[in-house]
C-alpha cells in the first residue's frame, strides 16, 4: 500500500532545509568572523611585541649592536613567531633574520606597517615599526617580527566549531516550534473537513467560507466549483429522467393499448389496425429518444462534449442542407442555401452544430406551408465580426403572444395538425447557448413564416 504524503512532514521539510542552509552560512560566517578577529588580535600582538622590542633597542643608546638583554628578550619573544629582525637603515641588519623582507616605509608618517608574505610554502604575517635611532638622529631602525598564520586559522576553526552545537541547538529549538505551530495551524482545517464530513449525501450547496483562512480559499473555492458541477450535473440527469418519463408515458400507454386490443379482438381487421397504431408509436417514440438524447448531450458539460475547433459556419451548413436537399425533394419541400460560401469562421463543435441545423430544418419543414413549403437558410456575417445562421419557412407563422415561448421544452403550438416532441427548438436554443449563440423568432410578412435567427458573436465557441 502506498504511504499517502503528510502535509506536517512536507513543511517541516521545506523548513528545515532553509535552517540547515543557514546552519551551514553561519558556520562559514562565524570562521569569517573569527579569522579577522584572529587576525586583529595576532597582529596587535606582533605589533606590541616589535614596539617593545624598538624602546629595548633604542636604550642602548650611542651603539650599533644590540645588548645582551635585547637578545635575550628577542629571543625568547619570537620563540613561536619563527622570525624576527631588526634593521638600521644606516648599518643594516642588527639583529634577527637577514633574508626577511624589508618592508617600505610610509613616505610622510612612520606607522607601522603590516605585511604578508610565503616562506617555503609557508604563509607569514609580518609587522613592522618605524624608530629614529636616539644613536645616531640621522639614522632609522626598522624592527619588523613575523609569524606562521597556522594559530589564526586554528583560532577561527576553533571559535567556528564551539559556535556548532549552540547553532545546532537553536535550530532544534526553531524546528519544534516549527513543529507545533504547524500542527497548530493545520487545525483550522478541522472546521471545515467536519462540515464536509457532517454533510448530507444530496447536499452539495457551497461550503461556508467566512471562518477558512486566506490560504485555504482557493481550496475552498475549488470544492464549491466542484459541488456546483456536480449539483448542475445531478440535476440535467433528474430533468433528463423527468423528460423521459414524460415523453415515453404516453406512447408506452398507447403501445399496451394496441396489445391489449388485439388480444381481445384477435380478428385480422383488428389486429392490422392495431399493427398499424403500434407502428406509429413507435416511430414516435424512437423520434423522442433520440430528441431527449439530442438535448441531454447538449445539455451536459463542456468536458463531454468534442473539442471545439475552428470551422468554417458556411461551409458546415452548405453541406448539410446539401445532404438534405433529396429527402426535402422526396416529401415536395423546396429546400435552398443562399447567403456567404465560405470564410464565416466560428469556433464550436461539428456535431452539435449539425444537430441544431437538422432540427430548425425540421422544424421549418413541418411547419412550412402545405403542399408547397418553402425553407431558406442563411449564413451572413453581422455587426462586430459576428455571423448569423437564419432559417425562415413559408408557413403560417406563430401568434404573436406564443413567440416568447417558443424553445421551452415540451412547448408545442396547437392547431397546426403535427405531433411533435416539443424538443426541437429546446435543442436549438441550448446548443445556440453553447456557443455563445443568442436566439431569436420573428414573424415575417415578405415572404410570410417564421424566421429563426441566431446570432453568433466573434470567436463564438
Amino acid at each position: 500500500m502506498v504511504r499517502s504524503p503528510s502535509l506536517r512532514r512536507r513543511l517541516l521539510l521545506f523548513v528545515s532545509l532553509p535552517l540547515l542552509a543557514v546552519l551551514v552560512c553561519g558556520g562559514i560566517v562565524n570562521y569569517v568572523v573569527g579569522l579577522h578577529y584572529a587576525n586583529t588580535v595576532y597582529d596587535r600582538w606582533l605589533l606590541d611585541s616589535a614596539q617593545a622590542i624598538g624602546e629595548l633597542v633604542n636604550s642602548d643608546a650611542g651603539r650599533n649592536e644590540l645588548s645582551d638583554q635585547a637578545r635575550i628578550l628577542l629571543h625568547f619573544s619570537v620563540q613561536d613567531r619563527n622570525r624576527f629582525a631588526v634593521r638600521s637603515l644606516r648599518y643594516g641588519v642588527l639583529a634577527g633574520d637577514q633574508d626577511l623582507p624589508q618592508p617600505i616605509p610610509h613616505t610622510k608618517t612612520a606607522r607601522p606597517v603590516f605585511s604578508s608574505f610565503v616562506d617555503h610554502d609557508r604563509s607569514m604575517r609580518m609587522a613592522s615599526v618605524f624608530l629614529a635611532n636616539r644613536a645616531d638622529p640621522g639614522d632609522m631602525l626598522v624592527i619588523s617580527t613575523a609569524e606562521g598564520t597556522e594559530g589564526r586559522r586554528a583560532l577561527a576553526r576553533e571559535l567556528m566549531v564551539a559556535s556548532v552545537p549552540i547553532e545546532l541547538l537553536l535550530i532544534a529549538v526553531a524546528m519544534g516550534l516549527v513543529w507545533l505551530g504547524i500542527n497548530s495551524g493545520l487545525r483550522v482545517l478541522d472546521p471545515l473537513a467536519r462540515e464536509i464530513r457532517l454533510r448530507d449525501a444530496g447536499d452539495l450547496s457551497p461550503l461556508r467560507t467566512i471562518d477558512a483562512p486566506l490560504e485555504v480559499q482557493p481550496l475552498v473555492a475549488t470544492i464549491d466549483a466542484l459541488l456546483g458541477r456536480l449539483d448542475r450535473m445531478l440535476r440535467q440527469q433528474q430533468r433528463f429522467i423527468a423528460d423521459a418519463a414524460h415523453q415515453l408515458r404516453t406512447p408506452l400507454a398507447g403501445l399496451r393499448l394496441q396489445a391489449e386490443r388485439a388480444l381481445a379482438d384477435p380478428s385480422p381487421k383488428t389486429v392490422s389496425a392495431a399493427l398499424a397504431h403500434v407502428e406509429r408509436l413507435s416511430a414516435g417514440t424512437a423520434r423522442a429518444a433520440g430528441q431527449l438524447l439530442a438535448l441531454a448531450r447538449a445539455q451536459a458539460p463542456d468536458e463531454t462534449l468534442g473539442i471545439a475547433t475552428p470551422l468554417d459556419l458556411a461551409d458546415l451548413v452548405r453541406e448539410e442542407v446539401a445532404a438534405r436537399v433529396p429527402d426535402a425533394i422526396a416529401h415536395g419541400i423546396d429546400l435552398g442555401y443562399r447567403g456567404a460560401q465560405h470564410g464565416v469562421t466560428i469556433i464550436g463543435d461539428a456535431a452539435l452544430l449539425r444537430e441544431m441545423l437538422g432540427n430548425l430544418i425540421d422544424n421549418a419543414s413541418r411547419y412550412g406551408g402545405h403542399g408547397n413549403a418553402e425553407v431558406t437558410v442563411e449564413v451572413h456575417t453581422g455587426s462586430g465580426d459576428g455571423c448569423v445562421l437564419s432559417v425562415q419557412d413559408n408557413g403560417p407563422g406563430v401568434a404573436a403572444e406564443l413567440i416568447p415561448r417558443l424553445g421551452e421544452r415540451f412547448f408545442r403550438v396547437v392547431g397546426n395538425g403535427y405531433e411533435g416532441t416539443g424538443l426541437g427548438l429546446a435543442i436549438v436554443r441550448e446548443i445556440a447557448e453553447r456557443h455563445g449563440g443568442e436566439l431569436s423568432f420573428s414573424n415575417h410578412s415578405h415572404p410570410h413564416g417564421l424566421r429563426v435567427e441566431i446570432r453568433f458573436p466573434p470567436n463564438a465557441t
